[in-house]
């Protein structure tokens, strides 16, 4: 079969991440709006807090951080770390407080006693080198009370992440190549639906790839996707102040053809570097960068637990993934969600795995939609079966969810697609079902 998109593979649920303003995945969750995922929560060891203000005003050079305290323990030394806009550089102390910044991760310490207490909470302030405004991303926040500090994050190899990629695009493209071009209304009640991770119009986050597409070249240079910020902007204010997906791109219309402006953004070679290199910013913000991270919290070290993750955020989107992380724990017996949860009272990193692919089976097929997907899970059940741990071994979508568990799930109708190691792809001549 060609290339397709329908709404089972384009359904990113429950996702909310502070980056410019609130930002969801193509798909909210039900009965979640964006005022409660915006607060979701966030743990650290023993240490809980969430996050309830994050703002960078560029016009005033000033960024607030306020967390609440929801732990057990008061905090007395925190230490606070986020991510800044690439090239932007902190630049400020405020008193108690000094920093260091490695690439675009600025992580402020005390240089005094700092008493949180428990459900009390903190205003921090800084500043940085830029006057665009922005929100500081993957904001984690440690003390010494909570049981010490996250340890180093470890991503994919960049052959891994070739293959996580492309695996990824076969669900959403079926083709391991990443389409860039790609636009449409697919009638899900989001927008357009754009791009190499699905960025919907009326969920806030193709409107991150336009800001960044913005920064990096102007309309007078090229760029025929600035004309649309002010019916993005209406459109995201409206998601914004509702907490629902915006289906409508009335506002878009009446400006130009959105579809097939993005298309040739892509596909001009004038533009198209500065266009992808959004693309992948604005991905790996959203949806890599907190995969690895969401990894490294459970203790899930291997190329194919991280990939298999990084499936997951792209179709489920933060709040989604956590909800499957929180259930797999309490299925094999973590019911405190203590992390990490690999070690934990003999759990290994096979059965949390395992664990984690059936409750995220089980999603995919208590919903009418999303079933017509459920092949999508069973690729990374067969790697994990066959031992396939660093991704070292082709990696081929041979397989149905029928046949690696006894339930007569619908067949998917994905092309089988042979990616080796190196990122490289085939289609196979000849080639048989099997979960084994």
């Amino acid at each position: 079969m060609g290339q397709r998109r329908n709404d089972s593979l384009w359904m990113k649920w429950g996702m909310l991440v502070w980056v410019g303003a609130a930002v969801a995945g193509c798909a909210p969750e039900a009965g979640e709006d964006g005022a409660e995922v915006g607060q979701a929560e966030q743990e650290l060891a023993a240490c809980s807090y969430v996050i309830t203000t994050n703002t960078y005003v560029g016009a005033d050079w000033w960024g607030t951080l306020v967390f609440q305290n929801t732990g057990t323990s008061a905090m007395t030394s925190p230490t606070i770390a986020f991510g800044v806009p690439s090239g932007v550089t902190c630049d400020h102390d405020e008193p108690g407080w000094t920093h260091t910044q490695s690439g675009s991760t600025c992580t402020y310490s005390r240089t005094s006693g700092l008493t949180v207490g428990v459900n009390a909470s903190y205003t921090f302030y800084y500043s940085t080198n830029t006057n665009t405004s922005f929100t500081a991303t993957n904001v984690v926040i440690s003390d010494p009370s909570c049981g010490g500090t996250v340890p180093p994050v470890t991503g994919l190899t960049a052959n891994q992440k070739k293959v996580a990629e492309a695996l990824t695009s076969i669900w959403e493209n079926d083709t391991p190549t990443i389409d860039y071009a790609y636009s449409e209304n697919i009638q899900d009640g989001r927008g357009y639906t754009n791009g190499r991770a699905g960025f919907c119009t009326g969920t806030g986050d193709a409107i991150q790839v336009i800001q960044c597409y913005n920064a990096r070249r102007s309309a007078a240079n090229g760029n025929i996707m600035a004309k649309y910020m002010p019916g993005l902007t209406t459109i995201n204010n409206r998601f914004l102040s509702t907490g629902q997906s915006q289906p409508s791109t009335s506002e878009l219309d009446v400006i130009g053809n959105w579809t097939a402006d993005w298309a040739t953004s892509y596909n001009n070679t004038t533009t198209r570097a500065d266009f992808k290199a959004c693309q992948d910013q604005v991905s790996d913000q959203f949806y890599y960068t907190p995969a690895m991270n969401e990894a490294n919290k459970w203790g899930a070290t291997q190329a194919l637990s991280k990939m298999a993750l990084y499936d997951a955020y792209i179709n489920h989107g933060e709040s989604g993934v956590k909800s499957l992380t929180r259930a797999t724990n309490i299925a094999l017996g973590n019911t405190g969600q203590v992390a990490p949860s690999v070690g934990y009272n003999g759990i290994t990193e096979s059965a949390w795995l395992q664990k984690f692919i059936e409750k995220r089976r089980d999603v995919l097929a208590a919903d009418s939609t999303w079933v017509d997907a459920i092949d999508r899970i069973a690729a990374y059940e067969k790697l994990r079966r066959r031992g396939n741990w660093d991704l070292s071994a082709a990696v081929r979508n041979d397989v149905r969810a029928r046949d690696c568990w006894t339930t007569t799930y619908p067949f998917s109708g994905y092309t089988v697609r042979n990616i080796n190691a190196d990122g490289t792809w085939s289609t196979p001549g000849t080639y048989t079902f099997s979960c084994n």
